[in-house]
């Protein structure tokens, strides 16, 4: 029961946002907040195989919809790459931290390979235009888990899968929609005039 409690209370925290460092070319560069951009390339290499969870084609798939949904809010995605006024290379690795108790107590509850307990996740975005890079930012964000309301349901979601044996990979979905803020975060925090 203790290991519960500990896990409910890592539940409860969610990874902390830091601001990126910008690295730049000789001269600062500015970004208008009217600016479109245009998602040239979008890699994600999958850490952390498992059946049970999505392939890695979803996951680079699900990453990338947000990705652009979320610049589409924003009011920020070109209609096509011809338009865009910037173009985004994005490189990015997704990290499973699949639970592994080889053979411990915890294996009694949850078997070895069926439980997802956190995601890191890191990447580097080049923004281009006319064809040179002019600046390109990068996080790594590690133990990444469920927060806010929707993700303290996926938590408590998480638990029961854990007491009865069938895992959590419906969690998977969760951090395949949220993870691509972060980028889109960093997008907005560029300087612009």
């Amino acid at each position: 029961m203790r290991v519960f409690a500990i896990f409910l209370a890592l539940c409860l925290m969610a990874g902390c946002a830091s601001k990126p460092d910008y690295y730049v070319s000789a001269t600062p560069v500015t970004i208008p907040k009217t600016a479109t951009f245009w998602i040239d390339t979008f890699d994600v290499e999958v850490v952390g195989k498992n059946d049970r969870f999505l392939p890695d084609e979803k996951v680079r798939e699900q990453l990338h919809t947000d990705l652009i949904g979320r610049l589409l809010e924003d009011n920020r995605y070109a209609s096509s790459k011809e338009t865009a006024d910037y173009l985004l290379d994005v490189n990015s690795v997704y990290a499973r931290r699949i639970q592994d108790t080889q053979g411990g107590f915890m294996s009694k509850i949850v078997p070895d390979g069926t439980f997802l307990a956190s995601v890191d996740f890191s990447y580097q975005v080049k923004v281009k235009k006319a064809g040179a890079e002019i600046l390109h930012f990068a996080q790594a964000r590690q133990g990444l888990m469920p927060g806010g309301a929707i993700g303290q349901f996926q938590n408590m979601r998480s638990m029961v899968g854990a007491l009865t044996n069938r895992g959590n990979s419906d969690v998977e979905g969760f951090y395949t929609g949220q993870l691509s803020r972060f980028i889109a975060d960093d997008l907005r925090a560029i300087p612009s005039r």
